[in-house]
């Protein structure tokens, strides 16, 4: 997944850019188009980036649950 517009000011942007920038293996992986492979750290920060941008981009899927039957375990109509 590639930066965008949208995702300027997550905590997950922030932290990647700012180690992007700053680490040639990254920056080189950046511009290989999937060639080369990020640094360790890189890598965890990409990820951990992707998987926000994608909580954040996604639209709520009409088969997923509530957050609150998430947090008490399924049991819809109960107090968290």
């Amino acid at each position: 997944m590639a930066t965008s517009a949208s995702t300027v000011g997550l905590p997950e942007d922030k932290a990647y850019i700012a180690h992007h920038f700053n680490c040639p293996t990254c920056c080189a992986a950046g511009l290989s188009g999937g060639q080369q492979e990020r640094c360790t750290d890189g890598l965890l920060l990409w990820d951990t980036y992707n998987q926000a941008a994608r909580l954040l981009l996604e639209p709520l899927k009409s088969n997923r649950r509530p957050a609150r039957a998430i947090f008490n375990g399924g049991r819809h109509g109960s107090n968290w």
